[in-house]
């Protein structure tokens, strides 16, 4: 190994250590931590293999929270995505007084994503509370005078927490989206408009392509995000009412530190590990893909 070489090693060292004790010293840990049982400081434990994996294969809760999970999971992508590309395309085309407006309106868009997720579980606890900001204006317009337990209902609580998660993030996925369509050529719109294609063909044919790549992308990482998504659902719902809301992060947390049932509680950290590795090796092949055909 040369001077350079020794040196630049030198200094990534300090990385690489900072890496392994913040990432796979963990990792390690809840690997092996799955294990056992029992696995407490005071408490003898036992090493029974894939007896945990065995426990949460055949615990229906957690099978269910892994169904919620999807469900959640799938809403918020794509509607993140859908609405990103949305706004993005209306900010690029209008000009003229509605693009002033619309100018304006993107410094607003951002605010959501400058707070923090309790700040903005705070504000629609606010909004969603019986006695809140929605039900006080429903009766004011007369359209109910029904109060409504918006949070506190199986049948709306995971809508709600769908809608804040879009709330809070959108702007993240806009901003990113905007930016990528941003890059694309105008040359290539001008002659789309000369060969007489419509606004639909230009976004179907040039939009699109020249942005899937990036949206690809924000898909993956909205994914990932959203299936260890904790702070939103622990300071509205808690998971609950009767466990509607109760996805995967909100289980573990809940078997580890509730019921510190920890080795159990690791073994469902593997399951969201793999799955979350299985979502990652899939974009892998899917970018490939579209590297290659292009």
């Amino acid at each position: 190994m040369d001077r350079r070489a020794r040196t630049g090693l030198y200094f990534v060292t300090p990385l690489i250590i900072f890496l392994m004790a913040t990432t796979l010293f963990p990792l390690l840990h809840v690997l092996v931590t799955s294990f056992f049982e029992h696995y407490l400081p005071d408490r003898q434990k036992t090493f029974i293999l894939f007896g945990n994996f065995g426990k949460i294969l055949q615990d229906d809760d957690f099978l269910q929270s892994i169904g919620r999970t999807g469900v959640y999971v799938v809403s918020v992508t794509a509607i993140h995505i859908i609405s990103a590309v949305a706004l993005a395309v209306f900010f690029d085309r209008h000009g003229g007084a509605v693009g002033k407006t619309a100018f304006a309106m993107r410094g607003l868009i951002i605010i959501p994503w400058l707070l923090s997720w309790t700040v903005a579980a705070a504000v629609w606890l606010l909004i969603l509370n019986p006695s809140g900001v929605l039900n006080g204006l429903l009766k004011t317009w007369g359209i109910t005078q029904e109060v409504r337990v918006w949070l506190g209902d199986p049948g709306t609580a995971m809508v709600w927490l769908v809608l804040i998660t879009v709330w809070k993030s959108l702007p993240f996925f806009f901003m990113l989206t905007y930016a990528a369509l941003m890059t694309v050529p105008r040359e290539l719109y001008e002659s789309a408009v000369i060969d007489g294609a419509g606004m639909w063909r230009s976004f179907r044919s040039i939009t699109l392509p020249m942005i899937t790549q990036t949206l690809l992308t924000l898909g993956i990482l909205d994914m990932v995000w959203c299936i260890r998504q904790y702070e939103v659902i622990a300071f509205t719902t808690g998971g609950g009412p009767l466990g509607s809301t109760k996805t995967l992060s909100v289980k573990i947390f809940q078997t580890a530190f509730e019921n510190l049932r920890f080795g159990v509680a690791s073994a469902q950290g593997v399951v969201v590990l793999f799955i979350c590795s299985l979502i990652a090796l899939a974009y892998i092949r899917i970018y490939s893909s579209a590297e290659v055909h292009q």
